[in-house]
């Protein structure tokens, strides 16, 4: 798995590239009656690199419980990120990751939320600044996928946003990337500093007031 080696836009808009890519998963889902992780990133083939984070944070944008997947989603986005930094032709995903199977209500979930991204996401590209160029770039969205997919990892499920938000980020560096748009990728920024900031605000309310009292008041 590498990522394409030009720094201008793809030949296809990163959203078109995923909507093929879940259609295709569509069918081995019905030919083959499941898919694994490596089945997911397949369809992407020398894109994997870098829209494959876009993917497995999508359904961390609904209410569904994802359960001991969200382990998985988050080191298999790390991983994506890591490889990004290190321009590694290789997969970074370790055999054993890539042959666990993924349920479908987590597919569905995929799925629907790609369909569910604004417009602006989706459509036309934006001017790629300097800073989203080559090693530059790779620097920022790469490390930038690694921090939120450690946020991701934090269990709060009484906190939707502390799973919403740094999955926002992901979409934004991975689809950035992808597509050299400067306006996603700036995005990605500010949906991670954002996440931050969330996670930093709740480790203040947990050491002042208590991790239960914190839980009760959002609950509220």
């Amino acid at each position: 798995m590498h990522e394409e080696r030009h720094d201008g836009p793809p030949r296809r808009n990163a959203f078109d590239a995923l909507a093929q890519a879940l259609q295709e998963l569509e069918n081995r889902y019905e030919c083959a009656g499941r898919a694994t992780v490596g089945d997911i990133l397949e369809p992407l083939g020398d894109r994997a690199g870098g829209l494959g984070a876009a993917l497995f944070a999508l359904p961390f944008l609904g209410p569904i419980s994802l359960g001991p997947l969200t382990t998985v989603a988050s080191v298999v986005i790390a991983l994506i990120g890591i490889g990004l930094l290190s321009d590694r032709e290789e997969s970074p995903i370790p055999r054993r990751i890539r042959s666990m199977t993924v349920p479908r209500a987590a597919y569905r979930a995929l799925r629907g939320a790609l369909h569910r991204l604004p417009e602006w996401m989706r459509r036309g590209h934006h001017a790629s600044p300097r800073w989203l160029q080559g090693s530059r770039g790779r620097l920022v969205c790469g490390v930038g996928m690694i921090v939120a997919a450690a946020l991701l990892a934090v269990p709060i499920p009484f906190m939707p946003l502390t799973n919403s938000l740094p999955a926002l980020s992901i979409i934004g560096f991975s689809l950035g990337w992808a597509n050299q748009d400067g306006r996603l990728a700036r995005f990605g920024v500010s949906m991670l500093l954002a996440s931050v900031a969330l996670f930093v605000a709740l480790g203040v309310a947990v050491s002042t007031i208590g991790f239960a009292a914190v839980r009760a008041a959002v609950s509220f």
